[in-house]
């Protein structure tokens, strides 16, 4: 044995040298490396439209894992407005609005990286806020809005790790030769929703600050705003160094250059996505923006572990819709020229899809006169297009609501139409049929005609409307002069449209397609 031991230990150490190779050198830090950034914005459905044609995250998660598998530097973001408004928000589950959560959980199982907030992200409650954000597994950040909690100004808490939402975002990145990278990022938020929970600081200033701390700890500067195209504009314009602006609000794609900077928008609902490759070079410290836009259609599969969340929530609406009565699935028109719901139209603003629901309204209520709606009614934000489907209307009108008649004087009438038309930018800002102002005589217009002080007209409108709850309408409720009778549908009339404007418009576009 002694004889025999120095052998089996040269034969061991053979072995192991055989099985336990030498690790290959890498390559020699080049100083060059390439990030990819895949931008969404504006997405308010989990699930594809159009008859299933375009969208969808799950489609969206494809892509993200084709990206990672090339570039594995490749993060995905969210320029705002997802967690509201949506049909599926408005409905229940396990007892609480679901306000979001759908949407939390289908980005948590995507990939997404990073949010910042849009507009739309305040419509929910503060609870309900609270509760989305520490639901989220991305990271949050936001450099001009803040949590007003009664006598202070904090950070809004996130995630399930107690974090909070940071003012600006780093990453940290390194390729297969070292090469490393460090990006920042500032984000905006316009404050066109007023909270008492939330407080803005300037979109301008915030955006220069945070460039200004990003600075000097970063090789470079990006943005994540929700604001508008003109906003962005200025910021390129006021803070030069941020090289890339990926934003939201506008719901159509737009690529701009400003100087050296380029601002990107996708479609809303994931129609399309952009996908940023940024190549740097450390050595000249040069960086080199290359920004397509890629639609989000049938030709890309659907990623499976996305997809089944999305399912979980779709099946958990239809059931909830069916109970109410209602059938997403059924087409109930089609369209070449696209139903225009965005905000940014419908409240300043008449359009195709206000004018149809309008007269939608006066069909349901045919002794009416006229019709008066609050824009703030309709909350698709989006256009509609192609296969109209009771889901399209559903989520055009996601609180839906009873339709009434009343009878107003006409010097009441007028005074509504009026304050109406100066809730310009508002949800308050009402949408008419059978009635128009006339910009010569500078008057209202009852079915062409002048609209008399004394005379007491018949009204159709949402129930709503009567609580006084509406922006300069307090005085529209019960008890005023020059409110008369109030006409609701009989409760056990269940072919009464005026239940459910949802109703009223479901019947009406079968009509327009007959």
């Amino acid at each position: 044995m002694k004889k025999l031991l120095p052998g089996l230990l040269l034969l061991a150490l053979t072995f192991a040298c055989r099985t336990t190779p030498r690790p290959a050198p890498l390559p020699p830090e080049d100083g060059k490396i390439e990030i990819v950034f895949l931008q969404l914005n504006d997405v308010y459905e989990i699930a594809p439209l159009e008859g299933g044609k375009v969208g969808g995250l799950a489609r969206v998660a494809t892509i993200r894992e084709k990206l990672r598998l090339e570039n594995f530097n490749t993060i995905t973001v969210m320029a705002g407005d997802f967690l509201n408004p949506s049909v599926l928000g408005t409905l229940k589950y396990e007892g609480k609005n679901i306000a979001g959560r759908q949407m939390v959980e289908v980005l948590n199982v995507m990939g997404l990286d990073l949010a910042t907030f849009g507009n739309h992200e305040f419509d929910l409650k503060e609870a309900e806020l609270l509760e989305r954000l520490r639901e989220s597994r991305f990271g949050w950040v936001s450099s001009n809005a803040g949590h007003w909690q009664g006598d202070s100004l904090k950070r809004f808490p996130s995630g399930p790790g107690g974090d909070s939402v940071s003012p600006v975002w780093i990453f940290d990145f390194a390729d297969a030769d070292g090469t490393r990278l460090r990006i920042g990022v500032t984000a905006v938020t316009l404050p066109s929703t007023q909270k008492p929970y939330v407080r803005y600081s300037n979109i301008y200033r915030a955006a220069e600050t945070g460039y200004k701390s990003l600075e000097r700890m970063t090789d470079c500067v990006i943005g994540l705003t929700h604001v508008s195209l003109d906003e962005d504009k200025e910021i390129s314009r006021r803070v030069p160094g941020i090289r890339l602006i990926m934003g939201g609000h506008e719901h159509d794609h737009v690529y701009h250059q400003v100087g050296n900077a380029y601002i990107a928008k996708a479609d809303a609902n994931a129609k399309t996505v952009y996908v940023h490759r940024l190549r740097f070079d450390k050595n000249t410290r040069q960086v080199d923006i290359q920004s397509t836009l890629v639609p989000v259609d049938s030709t890309v599969a659907f990623e499976p572990r996305t997809d089944s969340v999305v399912r979980k929530w779709t099946d958990i609406a239809a059931r909830s819709f069916r109970e109410m009565g209602f059938d997403p699935n059924q087409v109930l028109m089609t369209t070449a020229e696209p139903l225009d719901g965005r905000e940014s139209s419908i409240r300043n603003g008449s359009t195709n899809l206000t004018r149809l629901v309008a007269a939608a309204v006066t069909a349901a209520a045919p002794q009416s006169e006229l019709t008066i709606l609050n824009s703030g009614a309709i909350r698709v934000d989006d256009q509609l297009t192609g296969a109209i489907t009771q889901y399209d209307v559903l989520r055009a009108l996601p609180f839906g609501g009873k339709l009434v008649e009343a009878d107003l004087s006409g010097h009441l009438l007028d005074s509504v139409l009026t304050i109406g038309r100066n809730n310009k930018g508002s949800g308050g800002y009402l949408q008419l049929d059978r009635a128009a102002y006339d910009e010569t005589a500078r008057r209202w217009l009852v079915a062409g005609k002048p609209v008399v002080p004394k005379k007491t007209y018949r009204v159709a409108l949402p129930a709503f409307l009567l609580t006084g709850e509406e922006k300069g309408l307090g005085f529209l409720k019960p008890g005023k002069t020059g409110l008369g009778p109030v006409y609701e549908p009989e409760a056990a009339d269940t072919t009464d449209l005026r239940h459910d404007i949802r109703l009223a418009v479901i019947a009406y576009m079968r009509a327009m397609e007959k």
